[in-house]
């Protein structure tokens, strides 16, 4: 199956507890295999990730840490918390 960068760019990263953590921004490919590295994550509200984040601030989730939904893609809930 195959599936183009452009698939995913723009889906949403969810907790697994249903909190939304921003939306796929772009991705990481390493060059010598062309396998997916990480997804760079534009975050959205105020949830706090447990991930780093790049120099624009989107988070960098290893592509090791999502699971993929229907329409979204998944990380395990304890990576996040709400910022008030």
């Amino acid at each position: 199956m195959k599936k183009f960068a452009s698939d995913l760019v723009g889906k949403n990263v969810v907790a697994t507890d249903g909190t939304i953590i921003g939306e796929v921004d772009n991705l990481v490919i390493d060059l010598d295999t062309g396998s997916i590295r990480n997804f760079l994550v534009q975050p959205v509200g105020t949830v706090e990730a447990g991930f780093k984040k790049d120099q624009k601030g989107r988070y960098i989730i290893p592509f090791v840490s999502i699971k993929s939904g229907k329409d979204v893609f998944l990380v395990e809930s304890g990576k996040t918390r709400t910022v008030q």
